[in-house]
């Protein structure tokens, strides 16, 4: 007997008996099997089964967008055989002949990245829907309620529980087999007997909780493999799930994550930082745009530390770090504090005249210092400026305690590098910087410069003074 497993978007899953002969498939009522999507034909595809040969095939009906067989699109009159899927729009037929014997499947998985990206890719139209509904949930415990009733509603089991990490030692006793779910959690493996699957939920290699699945002892099919890749694409999602929920929970107070905000990024961006955070529940992460980024430190740092001591040398940075942060923040940048200076960051795609806005900073914090040589005016402190414009990978990265700004790219290091060149109160440009100057402001090429690692050289030029 053949049967086609039928999983489609927002309903729940179906189990139909091939008739023998013609079973046409479509978005018209007077088809067998009637699909409710957009990209489906009226009259899309047919199935032919000879019960006398035992054979299954599958004929596209000239349909608008195609049938795909095992992922491939399909022009003729095919054969089919167990476990094949097809795909039309976004649904999924599965194919299954339950006279042939199935390979058992293993009573122990170990949870491995290979078994998530199988499982991810062999049902990536479920997780869509899985995602669609968990990512509209705000707040965690009725996630994980909606993730239970999503393997329910999926796998036909009777009873299902999500349960976290920290809530093992009180509601592993009560699980249908607390043995067998404490031997998925020591292992972090799949753990699956004739009616019950335990799979733990992973992010990397920690354990973030445990998918408790049950299903009626009336149903006569034991689970099979396909059955455990569901149950594992769905923790994977509940895994995205329960990591975004814990980032969400640090930043609940809203004051608390602006004032935060605004030590880095200008008002009006640490405005726009928290309405995506609260939105989407993490900051942008990395994308690749262009910037104009801005180096500054104090030289000699270390014999200012030596004769000056820690409490004098911190006053210093931290005056450093204020009217660094003042100026950038005055010209629509974002700032990262490093360990004797600090990087500026200008977006050339919000901010018009990006280069034009890196140098006025620049020419304005080496003003700020250059009357006295300090920003502490009883010692002389030197600095220079050095600007370079390029693509770069520009977001936030970390993890759920701790996420950083960062800036990555070869024009970020180059302009890292160019900072010996800019002592004492020198503003020295990029190529690609230069070029966007014109001249508004006045520069002169100072040397093509080599650096570490890096096969190309560089031109670099001193943008004059006022």
């Amino acid at each position: 007997m053949w049967l086609l497993v039928i999983e489609a978007l927002n309903i729940p899953q179906k189990r139909l008996t091939l008739q023998s002969g013609i079973t046409r498939i479509g978005r018209a009522s007077t088809n067998e099997i009637v699909i409710d999507d957009s990209a489906a034909s009226r009259f899309h595809a047919c199935i032919d089964y000879k019960p006398e040969k035992n054979t299954v095939s599958l004929t596209d009906l000239q349909s608008t967008n195609g049938t795909y067989l095992n992922r491939e699109r399909i022009s003729r009159q095919t054969p089919l055989k167990n476990k094949d899927t097809i795909r039309i729009g976004q649904v999924l037929l599965h194919l299954e002949n339950e006279t042939e014997v199935h390979p058992p499947v293993k009573n122990t998985q170990r949870f491995t990245r290979a078994l998530v990206l199988e499982s991810v890719d062999n049902h990536s139209l479920l997780l869509y829907e899985v995602a669609q509904k968990l990512n509209t949930i705000l707040d965690l415990p009725t996630a994980l309620v909606e993730t239970a009733e999503l393997i329910k509603q999926y796998m036909n089991v009777e009873k299902c529980s999500v349960i976290l990490e920290q809530d093992f030692d009180r509601l592993i006793p009560q699980q249908f087999d607390p043995e067998l779910a404490r031997k998925a959690i020591r292992n972090k493996s799949a753990e699956i007997r004739v009616d019950t699957i335990y799979v733990p939920i992973m992010a990397g290699d920690d354990l973030l909780g445990l998918i408790c699945m049950m299903r009626p002892r009336t149903v006569t099919r034991t689970f099979l493999q396909r059955d455990l890749q569901i149950a594992v694409a769905i923790s994977h999602q509940a895994a995205l799930t329960i990591q975004r929920m814990s980032l969400l929970g640090l930043v609940q107070s809203q004051e608390k994550t602006h004032r935060l905000l605004l030590r880095f990024v200008s008002p009006g961006e640490a405005n726009n930082l928290f309405n995506y955070y609260s939105k989407n529940g993490h900051l942008p992460g990395l994308k690749e745009e262009k910037v104009t980024v801005l180096f500054s430190d104090i030289a000699n740092s270390n014999t200012i530390a030596e004769h000056l001591g820690l409490r004098g040398y911190a006053q210093i940075l931290d005056s450093f770090y204020q009217n660094a942060a003042r100026i950038t923040f005055k010209y629509g940048g974002t700032i990262k504090h490093l360990a004797t200076g600090i990087m500026a960051v200008f977006s050339n795609e919000t901010i018009h005249d990006a280069e034009q806005k890196a140098v006025r900073a620049g020419r304005e914090l080496i003003m700020r210092m250059k009357p006295t040589g300090s920003l502490d005016e009883s010692r002389s402190n030197i600095i220079g400026v050095s600007i370079n414009t390029g693509q770069a990978m520009v977001g936030y990265v970390g993890g759920e305690e701790r996420v950083e700004f960062s800036v990555m790219g070869d024009m970020v290091n180059v302009a890292y590098h160019m900072q010996e060149y800019t002592r004492p109160f020198k503003i020295i440009a990029g190529p690609e910087t230069a070029a966007a100057l014109g001249e508004t402001y006045p520069h002169n090429l100072v040397r093509t410069i080599y650096l570490r690692g890096r096969e190309s050289p560089v031109n670099i030029y001193e943008v004059l003074p006022e």
